[in-house]
Order: C-alpha cells, then sequence, then structure tokens
C-alpha cells in the first residue's frame, strides 16, 4: 500500500486525490470540538504505530495545531454535515469502521454507514445527545445503527440504555485521553551516557524557551548546594538556541554541547541537548524533569505524558497551554509538583530529586498513564479486530 503524509485542507470537501489514497482497511475519525481532536491525534498515532497496514482519515472542525504528519494519515478541517462526508466515503469504498469522538451524535453518517454494514463506535459522548427533535425521535432506530458506545464510567450506561442502545453494545473502559506513543531510545547509548555522567543525579529541563533560561540555571545553582554531583541536561525548545545557551551557561557552569559533540567529564554540571527527536532518552536519564513553557504566558510546550510514560517526577508552573487536561489528570493523581513563580523551581527540584519523593511521584503518574492506556487499548484493540476481518474478507 502507497505511503503517504497528513494533509490538513482548510474546506469543507474530501478531494478524489485524497480518496484515492485511503485504501482498505482504512477508519475514519471525527470529532466536533478541539479536544476531542486532539485525542484521536494522539490516538490515531497509537494505532498506526501497532498497525502500519492501516490508513485513517481523521476529520474535524478544528485541527490540533502542528498535527505532526504521519505515514498512513489523512488530516483534514471539516466543517460540513458528515453525513456527505459518509456518502462520499462510501462511494469510494466503505472504511473498515467509524470512531466519532463528539459530543452530539452525527446522526446522518451513523445511519448511513450502519445501514452499508460499516462499524460504528462511539466515545466521548455522555449520554445520547442529538442535533435536532427530528433526531431525537428516530432515536431508537439510531441506536441499531451503532456497534459500540465505549463510556467512561458505569453511571453513563443508564442513559443510552434508557434511548434503546442493547447492553452488549455498552462498554465501560475508562475515558480515552490524548496518550502520546511512548517515546523510544537506543538504548546502548543510554547506557553510554549513564557511563559517561558517572551514574550521577541527573534532571531534565524540557522544551525550555528563551525566557525561562535564566531561572532553570538559578534552580540549577541552587540545587548543586544540596548535591554537587548534580548535573542538569538542558533541552532549549529552540534547538538553534545551543551555542547561544552554552555561552550563558559557561559563565557559571562546567557545560557540554550535544551538537558539537563535546565529550562529558566528571566536571560536567550542564549539558546542553541542542538536538531533536531524543527526549525519550533524557526523561529516562532524568531523576526528575521541569517541563518547560509552563512558567510563560504561551504555556507548556510538552505534553506531560511523555514524561510521566517514562517515569520522570515532574515539576511545572500554572500556564499548561493546550496540555490542561493531561495536567488536570495528573495533578488529581497528586503526580507532579506545581510551582507558582519561576523563584521557587530550585527549591521544587531539590524536593522532586529526593529518592522517595521521586519514586512516589512516578509511580502515580504511571497510574495514570496506566489507566488512562485502558480506553485506548480497548478502542484499539475494536478497531485492529474490524481492519483483521477486513483483510480476511
Amino acid at each position: 500500500m502507497p505511503r503517504f503524509f497528513a494533509q490538513t485542507l482548510g474546506h469543507d470537501a474530501l478531494t478524489p486525490a485524497m480518496l484515492a489514497r485511503l485504501r482498505p482497511p482504512f477508519v475514519w475519525m471525527h470529532a466536533d470540538h478541539l479536544r476531542a481532536a486532539q485525542i484521536l491525534a494522539a490516538f490515531s498515532q497509537t494505532l498506526l504505530h501497532r498497525a502500519p497496514h492501516v490508513s485513517l482519515l481523521l476529520t474535524a472542525p478544528e485541527l490540533p495545531e502542528d498535527l505532526p504528519e504521519l505515514p498512513g494519515r489523512i488530516a483534514v478541517s471539516l466543517n460540513s454535515d458528515t453525513h456527505q462526508t459518509a456518502r462520499l466515503l462510501l462511494a469510494h469504498c466503505a472504511p473498515a469502521a467509524g470512531l466519532f469522538a463528539t459530543k452530539t451524535l452525527p446522526a446522518g453518517a451513523i445511519k448511513a454507514l450502519g445501514r452499508a454494514g460499516v462499524d460504528v463506535f462511539l466515545t466521548e459522548a455522555t449520554s445520547p445527545r442529538f442535533g435536532s427533535r427530528l433526531q431525537s425521535m428516530s432515536g431508537r432506530f439510531l441506536m441499531t445503527q451503532i456497534t459500540t458506545v465505549f463510556v467512561s464510567s458505569e453511571n453513563s450506561r443508564a442513559a443510552w440504555l434508557a434511548q434503546g442502545l442493547p447492553e452488549s453494545a455498552l462498554v465501560t473502559c475508562g475515558r480515552l485521553s490524548a496518550i502520546p506513543v511512548a517515546l523510544g531510545c537506543n538504548e546502548t547509548e543510554r547506557e553510554e551516557l549513564s557511563e559517561s555522567f558517572r551514574h550521577r543525579t541527573l534532571w531534565f529541563a524540557a522544551g525550555v524557551p528563551e525566557r525561562e533560561e535564566a531561572a532553570v540555571l538559578q534552580a540549577h545553582r541552587e540545587a548543586l548546594r544540596e548535591s554537587h554531583r548534580l548535573a542538569l541536561i538542558l533541552h532549549p525548545v529552540d534547538p538553534m538556541r545551543g551555542p547561544a545557551l552554552r555561552d550563558l551557561a559557561a559563565e557559571q557552569f562546567v557545560t557540554a554541547l550535544r551538537s558539537l559533540d563535546q565529550p562529558i567529564t566528571p566536571e560536567t554540571q550542564i549539558y546542553i541537548v541542542d538536538t531533536e527527536g531524543e527526549r525519550g532518552l533524557w526523561y529516562r536519564l532524568g531523576v526528575a524533569c521541569f517541563l518547560g513553557g509552563s512558567l510563560s504566558i504561551d504555556g507548556s510546550t510538552l505534553n506531560p505524558f511523555e514524561a510521566a510514560g517514562l517515569g520522570c517526577a515532574i515539576v511545572h508552573g500554572r500556564m499548561y497551554g493546550r496540555f490542561s487536561e493531561a495536567y488536570d489528570m495528573l495533578r488529581e493523581a497528586r503526580a507532579t509538583r506545581m510551582i507558582q513563580s519561576a523563584e521557587a523551581l530550585g527549591a521544587a527540584v531539590c524536593t522532586a530529586l529526593r529518592p522517595d519523593l521521586a519514586a512516589d511521584q512516578a509511580h502515580r503518574g504511571w497510574q495514570v498513564i496506566s489507566t488512562a492506556s485502558e480506553a485506548t487499548e480497548t478502542i484499539l484493540a475494536a478497531l485492529l479486530a474490524r481492519c483483521d476481518a477486513i483483510e480476511a474478507g
């Protein structure tokens, strides 16, 4: 099957060229609000990671910013009636399944897909909400066209059952969240870097914007008073800042710059990692991390689930940016340490580095990831089973 990349289009129509790229088995995912689109974007990445032979169409009125290009995924900003989209897809080649993360049921699309024998899966809808009174009146027929509704809790089941959805079509699996694919790393390189640092304690400042660099350097100076062998892995959000940041840090600390392959010595206090695609390596090496941008008005530059999924204790500010849901889930589980100002960063890092507290926080973060992953795995299994059935066909 040809491999292709994401396209984000600012109009309502699926072009013939785009339709031609959707080869079976393919899945149509649709969200009707931005948060759900973010969730489906992360979920679709997981699906393609597990099953690269599957292709998918992701649609929503508003797509996430900086949606990464992925082989197998087409992303379209879609404001038109999903019923028309369903008809276009069915005329081209019926999808293996449709997954809708919507607050209001897309009745036209559900009916069109259901009548064509396409499996219809729903998530995000806590109860059967209809877009119009006419749809509400035909709600019981609509329930017969739905394959499965994935609900977050037992409390959500009653409303669906009252509308006529069969008990067998309800699956309680927790809340689907924007859990990213776990960042990988080269294990041999991780071991070599650990040896280079002489197994010293490390903390990681991730995705740090220029306006927060001084606060991170000050925090490291404070932390060194408590542990003189401590080292900082400093990752600027803009890799081009590496040389300038090295010059700034070198006024106070012994530094090394990764892009120049400068060696790590027993005296190295700050390792500036001005590279891309290696955060999985740094999270694994660090006992604790500070998530950059969270002290600035623009908000966090990175999803905190990245760090939580790799066992790194998290320190952050009050500005969550577009990752507010992830931060809220982790904070509710007491899996992060929030600070109110840049001046508090040093003390917070020292506390987070304490072995007992770091282990407890990492465990709590992993529990959040594990719980959120239940919904991901349940829905993923249903979609892949349907795709496998289509291929076996």
